[in-house]
């Protein structure tokens, strides 16, 4: 028999920081296919590549997280004239070569995590009696909902416009780690395919997810802790940061949002799932999750890591950050500092509505130019205190599911009651509810709005605009006006399409 020689990710060092102790994981020696799926802890170190795989800076740990996903949204201006790639990618010039070798390293990637997880699910079922306790269901739920995951962020990106996809073959749904060339299916087929990986992820994740039945505080022991680990397995603390039950709810609100145009019925799904997630309660009969307040930022904690549904561990994300969105860092916003202090984002936070917003307060600050004009101002989400750091960067976080939940809300006082609970932990002023006179126009507005603001270098942008199919938005936002034709949202596959094959 042919022997395949994979890369094995072994278990690392443990890295703490205030609310979470996180594997860290490093390469190490080669073993072969047939050893490393031989044992549950080649299952588990399989599954922590897939993770790892993650952070690669051409998906999660960047360009799909806060680099090029948010400056095709113009969420980020070029700050040196020099950085040709950035201004063609933010025009849209997708058939610049520089932009054309990102975009291909991005589906690249997201296809190597496909392969990760699908050499986990090839073998699986025929090695069942290996496992001990809850093991198979959590590691197969996992490799299911990750594959789903990758799978249809290509689709958002790479994919055709949701309200008119058409019917020929987009992209490939790949199941095997093969040599053969998977053909692309169309679009209704392969959201059929990433709504049926997630089905089975939620029937073997649903009652044996510590998450079901641990508070987020009991699975994430600070760093002194004394206390008993309520799960004797390590390797399931901290649910946080995988692919947990919760999740698999919340990617399913997500995915059926973006089928609405297909199918007017996926709106009652969408519901369906974003409240199954905000209703979820601990044994203590505690929410599960709760929105982010003014208390998290004033500790440091920009993030909202009392949000996150799912998110990547970054351990070096401190160094990432301060290099990234730091004094000599390129993530930055254009502005002027007029009167008040700014003028664009004036429009994006109005000065009478930000006065206790928890996305303003404290996290934009001005990063001069030589010269002092113009100005750039740097976002500080990702910048970590000092001590105990939140070291990881959200996937899905509730106040998604508040806006679902708003957005799909069938008449006015309903959608205000989402809302108006949003807002009144996020410090935005909402006491006069939707505008009576069009309250539905003021609604999609406000949700276009509150995407941008909550989920800035998050990665979310630009698929709002996609799925909203805006050509400009309802204020000027940004230095360079906003204006998008279908022609930006259809972002094309590599010239030589790749498929990631494990061979």
């Amino acid at each position: 028999m042919k022997k395949i020689t994979l890369n094995t990710i072994l278990l690392g060092v443990l890295l703490f920081s205030s609310c979470n102790k996180w594997l860290d994981v490093k390469p190490a020696a080669q073993v072969t296919k047939d050893e490393m799926f031989s044992t549950q802890k080649g299952f588990r170190d399989a599954l922590t590549g897939a993770y790892i795989r993650m952070k690669s800076g051409n998906v999660y740990g960047g360009n799909m997280m806060w680099g090029n996903i948010e400056y095709m949204a113009r969420n980020w201006d070029v700050s040196n004239a020099q950085f040709t790639g950035l201004t063609n990618l933010a025009n849209a010039n997708y058939s610049d070569a520089v932009v054309k070798e990102w975009l291909a390293a991005t589906y690249a990637d997201e296809y190597k995590i496909v392969a990760d997880v699908n050499s986990i699910l090839q073998n699986i079922d025929r090695q069942k009696a290996l496992f001990t306790g809850d093991n198979y269901r959590l590691i197969k739920g996992e490799a299911l909902a990750l594959r789903a995951f990758a799978h249809f962020d290509v689709l958002r990106m790479f994919g055709p416009m949701p309200d008119n996809p058409g019917t020929v073959g987009v992209l490939p749904y790949v199941k095997e780690v093969s040599k053969e060339i998977v053909t692309p299916v169309p679009f209704r087929e392969f959201a059929q395919q990433v709504l049926a990986d997630l089905d089975e992820a939620e029937t073997l994740l649903k009652e044996v997810d510590p998450f079901l039945q641990y508070s987020m505080t009991e699975l994430n022991p600070p760093a002194n802790s004394t206390a008993i680990p309520v799960v004797a397995d390590n390797f399931y603390m901290y649910r946080q940061v995988r692919m947990n039950y919760y999740a698999v709810l919340a990617l399913k609100a997500r995915v059926y949002m973006w089928l609405i145009p297909q199918d007017d019925a996926n709106r009652g799904n969408a519901v369906k799932y974003a409240k199954m997630v905000i209703d979820a309660k601990d044994r203590n009969g505690q929410p599960t999750f709760r929105l982010g307040r003014a208390s998290d930022v004033s500790a440091g904690d920009y993030t909202m890591s009392c949000e996150h549904i799912a998110a990547l561990s970054i351990f070096d994300l401190k160094e990432t950050a301060n290099g990234l969105f730091g004094e000599s860092g390129t993530l930055v916003r254009y502005d002027f500092n007029f009167q008040d202090g700014f003028y664009y984002l004036n429009n994006l936070f109005p000065v009478t509505e930000r006065v206790s917003d928890i996305r303003w307060n404290n996290m934009w600050v001005y990063k001069p130019a030589p010269g002092g004009v113009p100005s750039y101002v740097l976002y500080k989400k990702y910048i970590q205190k000092t001590f105990q750091p939140v070291l990881q960067a959200p996937l899905l976080r509730l106040s998604e599911m508040y806006l679902i939940l708003t957005e799909c809300a069938p008449d006015k006082a309903e959608a205000e009651g989402y809302y108006g609970a949003y807002c009144a932990e996020k410090g935005i002023p909402f006491t006069n509810g939707f505008n009576a006179g069009n309250w539905e126009a003021d609604r999609k507005n406000k949700m276009i709005r509150e995407y941008v603001r909550e989920f800035y270098a998050e990665g979310q942008t630009f698929f709002t605009y996609k799925r909203f199919n805006l050509a400009t938005l309802p204020a000027s936002w940004t230095g360079t006006y906003y204006t998008a034709t279908t022609a930006r949202y259809i972002v094309p596959k590599p010239d030589r399409e790749i498929n990631y094959h494990n061979n």
